[in-house]
């Protein structure tokens, strides 16, 4: 059996959001309740990741995989597919410097996908 590969230029590809899963949750949820999940993955996704106390890098390699693995598993399940698939990039390739790059990534996507988001939330 193939494993996947994660590359920049698959990373590159994929849409920012899963329109399917983000409609399905809009219309089971509503969009107050599904703001408040969208919320909170997005603070607990600072806390582990951004936050100035935090080096992702100061950690083991397993927990940095277990930690990229819960995140990607969390935004996939609100839709949020760019940014699932950056932190399976991280998850999936060596541990260090490629996984740096990945991460200086992800932060954009986060960035990305936390405005749109708040965009079509907010109107």
């Amino acid at each position: 059996m193939n494993m996947p590969v994660y590359s920049e230029s698959e990373l590159a590809s994929k849409p920012l959001i899963d329109m399917d899963q983000w409609n399905r949750l809009l219309t089971e949820l509503g969009p107050d309740m599904l703001r408040e999940f969208a919320d909170e993955y997005f603070d607990e996704t600072t806390e582990s990741w951004f936050d100035e106390s935090v080096d992702p890098f100061d950690t083991d390699e397993k927990s940095f995989k277990s930690l990229s693995h819960r995140s990607a598993g969390a935004g996939g399940t609100l839709g949020f597919q760019k940014l699932r698939y950056a932190f399976l990039c991280m998850e999936h390739t060596e541990f260090g410097e490629l996984s740096r790059g990945y991460f200086a990534r992800m932060k954009d996507v986060f960035t990305e996908t936390r405005d749109w988001v708040h965009q079509q939330l907010d109107s």
